[in-house]
């Protein structure tokens, strides 16, 4: 596999998925289609480079692609840690706020 193909096409089809789960327009549906068919793309065009390549090659490719996914990972975990910290507090407030006024019975 192409590991620059392969990363170009994890990033599109991220992007088209995330901008398809929270923008609600048309439009942007349209651009998020367009954005996943451009990931599905270059994941097929990362498997037909990979085939001419050697096997060495191949290897050294997957390793950089696992390292990457592993930086992903990483980094989305540490994000989600760090945005519940500093968000939780305001979060339970408005828990509060919303059951003092009988809108919402909530229990986590």
């Amino acid at each position: 596999m192409c590991p620059v193909c392969w990363i170009s096409g994890f990033i599109a089809a991220l992007f088209g998925g995330s901008m398809l789960a929270v923008v609600n327009h048309p439009i942007s549906w349209i651009l998020s289609f367009l954005l996943i068919l451009y990931g599905l793309f270059k994941f097929y065009e990362a498997k037909n480079r990979g085939k001419k390549m050697l096997k060495q090659t191949k290897i050294q490719n997957k390793k950089i692609i696992i390292r990457f996914v592993q930086g992903v990972l990483v980094g989305s975990f540490f994000t989600a840690a760090i945005f519940y910290s500093l968000t939780y507090k305001e979060h339970e407030r408005m828990h509060d706020l919303l059951e003092k006024h009988g809108i919402e019975k909530h229990e986590h």
